[in-house]
């Protein structure tokens, strides 16, 4: 029997099944050790097809798992009960959506933001990988409106989780990403709410030493940035659930690219569509 500790949020509850996972509980061999969810990255097909199984045992659902090609775009794919989970892993996208009650949807990440949203009213829900580019895209919006287009769902109603993934603390960017921003149109105080020149510390590790202040550098706040985007849209803050766990600062249970690069393995969110 294997142990496998989920992170949930205590905003979504029956009859709805979700979590996020860690790197405990899995099969696979360092340095991917142990629970990796991806498999793109060199680990062995098939500790990642058990790691997979276990999660969705540990979430309660039978599955199967419907994940996209990740591309760090704003493309969202509709998944509907009886799709080929292969042909639905070949759509290059960011996010899924579903209103068919038992499809389990999921996201892969290393340090870029999982983001599960629900709609308690109609059932609908959605996963969505947003790492900056994505985010810059304004993959929240694209979610969002997919949602209300094909399901009628309404941003009021919406409750989002957001799970594990790199803080300020440790997310030192270059000019690209913040012109990014700027060319996408988001407001100079969006910007000077997500972009800080001075390292921040962590709050994991507050006694680790902090980066030297560099003046062609920021730090982005991608957690900031996708609440403010919710919100935006018209999700309520008391309906958004944080994580606040930054992926580089918990080597022992989280995966991080920036840490430790191609090597890092990848932890899952998955939700499945309210049941019968």
């Amino acid at each position: 029997m294997f142990e496998l500790p989920l992170l949930r949020s205590p905003l979504i509850g029956p009859p709805f099944a979700h979590g996020f996972s860690t790197r405990a509980g899995g099969v696979s061999a360092a340095p991917f050790d142990s629970l990796n969810m991806g498999a793109r990255w060199g680990d062995a097909a098939a500790n990642v097809e058990e790691n997979r199984r276990r999660l969705l045992q540990a979430v309660g659902v039978a599955g199967p798992l419907h994940v996209v090609r990740q591309v760090h775009g704003a493309a969202v794919a509709r998944v509907r009960a009886g799709d080929d989970p292969s042909a639905i892993a070949r759509i290059e996208a960011d996010a899924l959506i579903t209103d068919d009650p038992g499809v389990v949807l999921g996201v892969f990440v290393a340090d870029c933001i999982p983001a599960l949203i629900v709609d308690p009213r109609t059932g609908a829900v959605a996963a969505a990988h947003a790492g900056w580019r994505g985010m810059a895209a304004r993959v929240p919006r694209s979610a969002i409106a997919a949602m209300n287009d094909a399901f009628s769902t309404r941003p009021g109603d919406l409750v989002a989780a957001i799970g594990p993934s790199i803080g300020a603390c440790c997310y030192e960017v270059g000019p690209d990403v913040y012109d990014s921003f700027a060319a996408a149109g988001f407001s100079a105080g969006d910007l000077e709410q997500w972009f800080c020149r001075d390292p921040q510390p962590s709050a994991a590790n507050p006694s680790m030493p902090l980066p030297p202040r560099r003046t062609d550098r920021w730090f982005f706040d991608g957690w900031a940035s996708l609440v403010s985007q919710l919100e935006a849209e018209g999700i309520p803050p008391p309906q958004i659930f944080h994580a606040r766990l930054c992926t580089a600062s918990h080597p022992d249970v989280l995966p991080s690219y920036r840490r430790d690069g191609r090597a890092a393995g990848r932890i899952a969110a998955a939700i499945t569509a309210r049941r019968p």
